[in-house]
Order: C-alpha cells, then sequence, then structure tokens
C-alpha cells in the first residue's frame, strides 16, 4: 500500500491506477437521486475493481486504467444491464475484460481513455434521463411502471426510454471498442 487515498500497489510495488474522482459528492435530493448517487458509487467501484484486476493481468500495468474506462462504457453502452448484481453483472465485466485484455497482450493496447471525462459525463446526466435510468435500468421497471412513475402515457415514456438508451450511447462515445445492440 502507498497510504495515500485511492491508491494501491500490487505486491510487485506497482501503484494502482490514481483516481482522484472516488470521493466527489452526488447531490442527494429525492429518492431517485439517492438510488442515482448509489449508482455512480458502484459505478467507481467496478472502475477500481476492474483496473486493479487488470493491472496484475497485464504484461503492461499502464494499460489498466484506460482498458478499465472501456469496460465501464461497454457496461454503460446498454445500462439494463445494472439492474443485475452477482454472476450476471460478473460475467458481462468479465466478457468485457477478457476480450480487452486479450487484445492488449497481443500487441494491441487499449486507447488512452480517461476515467474522470467519462465520469464527469456520467455526473451531468440530465434529471429527466436519471429519473428513467433509475426506473427502467436500475429496477428494471416496465414501460407500464415507467409511464405511471412519470405520469405520462406509455408512448411517451417508451420515448423517454428510447431517448435514455440514445443518451447513455453518447455518454460513453469514445470509449467503446464495438457498437452495442439496440435493447439497451
Amino acid at each position: 500500500m502507498t497510504g495515500r487515498p485511492g491508491r494501491s500497489a500490487d505486491v510487485a510495488g506497482r501503484p494502482a491506477p490514481a483516481d482522484t474522482s472516488l470521493h466527489r459528492p452526488v447531490a442527494v435530493d429525492r429518492t431517485a437521486d439517492a438510488e442515482f448517487a448509489e449508482w455512480v458509487q458502484r459505478l467507481r467501484s467496478t472502475y477500481r475493481a476492474v483496473a486493479f484486476t487488470c493491472q496484475h493481468r497485464l504484461s503492461e500495468p499502464a494499460h489498466a486504467g484506460p482498458l478499465a474506462v472501456r469496460v465501464v462504457a461497454g457496461l454503460l453502452a446498454r445500462p439494463t444491464v445494472f439492474r443485475y448484481f452477482g454472476l450476471p453483472f460478473s460475467g458481462r465485466i468479465a466478457s468485457l475484460a477478457e476480450n480487452l485484455i486479450a487484445d492488449a497482450e497481443a500487441g494491441n493496447p487499449p486507447a488512452p481513455a480517461d476515467w474522470s471525462a467519462l465520469e464527469d459525463r456520467v455526473l451531468s446526466i440530465p434529471d429527466h434521463h436519471r429519473s428513467v435510468l433509475v426506473s427502467v435500468c436500475l429496477n428494471g421497471d416496465d414501460i407500464d411502471t415507467l409511464a405511471a412513475k412519470l405520469a405520462c402515457g406509455t408512448d411517451e415514456a417508451t420515448r423517454r426510454r428510447t431517448a435514455l438508451v440514445g443518451y447513455m450511447r453518447d455518454v460513453v462515445a469514445g470509449n467503446l471498442t464495438s457498437t452495442p445492440d439496440e435493447e439497451g
């Protein structure tokens, strides 16, 4: 351990990727805001866990940070994955990470990617998208339940869900190695 907050070292003494954003405050005003804040913490934890693990797996540990950003971006591109915990969620992470690790070890390292920039984009998700994200992607609500929560018809709820999925793809633009399917 290096003793500095937010950093650790592996057994060879290599520092873990710097992450100064772990303790940035996330506003918590309403129930959806609280759930959004918890989700942001989950993203941060996922990034750090993937970066730390990949640092031990890669022959060039400096590639761990950019690779972890790409894994998180892959998750964000299909945001309904966040309704899952345990093996389904871990399996998606492993699927994304293993392909990127194999590419890096074959001489195709991940392109530079900045966690802070991606996190800033996540924190900038507008309220009207946050409520849909929490309802559909985190809680697994169907369109009828979303419509009831938004006090609108199912056509409007469907439009807002589709808009969210498109918005999330914009959030991760430039950090993906492939284009996700349309489902979200």
